[in-house]
C-alpha cells in the first residue's frame, strides 16, 4: 500500500464517522506544514503536506479526525500521539532538510557580510536567556526583507533573520533581540491553536534587558517584529 492510499484510508475512516461517503486524500509538497481541502455534500478531498508521508497510520487517522472536527466547527486538541510524533527528533531530522531546500530566500549560513548570527546565539546562551540546541538551524535571508524581519518554523527548528540588519551600523544587541524573539517562539513549542504573541510569549520576550532600546532602533529603521 503506497502512502497516498494509507492517507486516503485514514481520511475515509474519519469521514464516514462524519457522514462523508466519498473521500480522497494525497500528499503534496509544501514548504509549511498544512492541509488543504475541498468538500461538498457527501464528498471531500484533501491535500496534506508530505512532511507526514512517513507517519504511522495512527497519526494519520488522528490528523483526519482533527480536520473533520474542524470542518464541523469544533476546536479539538491535537491528538497526543500526533503531537508527540510531529515534535519528535525523528520528525525534525527528516523535515528540516526539506524545509530548508524549499525555502528560496535563505543563505543557509549564519555568517553575513558584517554580522554572524552564531555569535548572537552564543551571546544569548552566555547571558542565560537560552540553551544551545544542536538541532536548530539559523540563517540569513538572501534578500533584505523589511516586512518580515525574522521568522521561524517551530516544527522544523529553523530560524531565518533578514539580511536588512546585516549592517555595521546596527548594534549587535539589536540582532540579538531579533534572534531572541524567534527563539521565544521555539521555547513556547508547538501550539497550533494558541496565539503566537500571547502573554506567556511576552513574558519570555521581556527577559531581554535591552528590549525597549532595540525596538526604538528598529522603529527608526522602520523594521517591526
Amino acid at each position: 500500500m503506497n502512502n497516498d492510499q494509507r492517507l486516503t484510508n485514514a481520511f475515509s475512516t474519519a469521514g464516514k464517522e462524519c457522514g462523508y461517503d466519498s473521500v480522497t486524500a494525497e500528499f503534496t509538497e509544501t514548504k509549511e506544514f498544512k492541509v488543504k481541502w475541498r468538500r461538498s455534500c457527501g464528498w471531500a478531498e484533501f491535500k496534506v503536506s508530505d512532511y507526514l508521508k512517513d507517519a504511522p497510520e495512527s497519526v494519520l487517522l488522528g490528523l483526519a479526525k482533527l480536520i473533520f472536527s474542524r470542518i464541523s466547527g469544533m476546536k479539538i486538541k491535537y491528538p497526543k500521539e500526533m503531537q508527540d510524533w510531529i515534535t519528535s527528533e525523528t520528525f525534525v531530522k527528516k523535515a528540516q532538510p526539506l524545509y530548508m531546500a524549499r525555502s528560496r530566500n535563505m543563505t543557509r549560513t549564519t555568517a553575513g557580510e558584517h554580522k554572524d548570527l552564531n555569535e548572537s546565539y552564543q551571546r544569548l546562551i552566555d547571558s542565560g536567556l537560552v540553551e544551545r540546541d544542536e538541532s536548530l538551524k539559523i540563517t540569513w535571508t538572501k534578500r533584505p526583507n523589511t516586512r518580515r524581519i525574522g521568522f521561524c518554523s517551530v516544527l522544523c527548528k529553523v530560524i531565518c533573520i533578514t539580511s536588512a540588519i546585516d549592517n555595521p551600523d546596527v548594534p549587535d544587541f539589536v540582532v540579538d533581540y531579533i534572534l531572541y524573539h524567534e527563539l521565544c517562539h521555539l521555547k513556547k513549542r508547538f501550539d497550533p491553536f494558541g496565539e503566537s504573541h500571547d502573554i506567556a510569549f511576552r513574558l519570555l520576550e521581556d527577559k531581554f534587558e535591552k528590549k525597549a532600546d532595540a525596538e526604538k532602533i528598529l522603529a527608526k529603521l522602520r523594521l517591526i517584529l
